[in-house]
This record gives C-alpha cells, structure tokens and sequence, in this order.
C-alpha cells in the first residue's frame, strides 16, 4: 500500500470537508437549493478524488462503482434540488450512516496498520451513525438545524481527515527510514530489527 499516496488522498478529501461545511455554515439561510447543490458538489468532488488518487494497484471493482454511485447521486441532487430539498433530512441520515460505516471500516483497518490515529476515525464514525439515525427519525427538526449540524459534522469530518492524512504521511516516512518495520497485530508499539527467516 502508498501510504504517501493514501495520506495525499486522505488530506486532500479533508480539506475539501472543510471547505464545504464552513460554506454551508455561511450560506445556511440564502435558501435550501444552494445547501443542496454544495452537497451535491462535495459528493461528487470526492468520489472524483478517492477514486483519482487511490493508491496505486487498490482501484478495486468496489471502489469504481461506489465513485460512479457518488457521482450519479450528486448530478441528480445538483440537477432537480428543489425535489430534493423536501427529501434533504432523509438523504443526509442515510449518507452520513453510509460515510460512518466506512471510517468504522476504515479505522480497524489503519489500526491494523499500526496508525494510533484510527480511534479518530472510530469516533467519527459513531457520531456520525447516532447523527444518521437523528436526521432519519426526526425529519421536522428544521432545514435550518440541519444544515448548521450537517455544516458541523462535515467540518469535523475534514479536520478528522486531515489529521489522519498527517499521521499516515508520519507512518510512511517511518516505514520508508526502517523498511523491516511492521504494523503490530495488537496495536501497541513497533520493535525494529532485522527479520529472520
């Protein structure tokens, strides 16, 4: 696996959270086609990227059509968001529950990698499943209060992802300085040394 390259995309996918969640918090009242849109806008734009700047040899089946997924749904949010601005809370409790399984998948992966970052995303990813149920179970909560809460939990998101981002570029430096270096099974601390067949 390019860690480099994974840290790169990781980085990346959090900067562009950001960006859109303080967007949402700016634009919240102007009207709920322009919240829908950036939405759309960000589910496409990182589709585009996890897919472009996936490591090299890891562009699997799965991934392509999650991307082709993403993309289909964000030009039709972009493309009818009157339609779905009545659906938004529905939308977003399913997509923010569909994200918060893959960083729960996604932090028992890099923990196996030896990343002590991963409960970062383990967090996330339970926060961002109580959010999905919220959003899913109490649609009359307001456009409003949603958008400022989706705004928040995006920006979280991004902040998380970049400090993820940093720490996976730390661990491929680390591997590159030791290439006998491997990711302890249990999560604890890394012993060097020269490996004996």
């Amino acid at each position: 696996m390019d860690l480099k390259r994974t840290s790169r995309s990781v980085i990346i996918n959090g900067v562009i959270a950001i960006l859109v969640g303080l967007l949402m918090m700016v634009w919240p009242g102007t009207s709920a086609e322009v919240v829908v849109r950036i939405f759309a806008i960000w589910l496409a734009v990182i589709a585009v990227s996890s897919f472009v700047l996936a490591p090299k040899g890891t562009r699997s089946g799965s991934l392509a059509a999650r991307s082709v997924l993403l993309i289909l749904l964000g030009a039709l949010i972009f493309f009818s968001p009157m339609f779905f601005a009545a659906f938004v809370t529905i939308l977003t409790g399913f997509a923010v529950i569909f994200f918060s399984f893959l960083a729960l998948t996604a932090s028992l992966f890099i923990r196996r990698l030896g990343v002590r970052m991963w409960w970062a995303l383990t967090l996330i990813g339970a926060v961002g499943i109580v959010l999905g149920f919220f959003f899913l179970f109490a649609p009359d909560a307001g456009v409003t209060a949603l958008i400022f809460t989706l705004a928040g939990f995006i920006v979280l998101v991004g902040i998380a992802l970049v400090a993820l981002g940093w720490r996976l570029r730390k661990t491929a430096q680390a591997i590159r300085q030791d290439p006998h270096r491997r990711p302890p099974e249990n999560g604890g601390d890394v012993i060097s040394g020269e490996i004996i067949e």
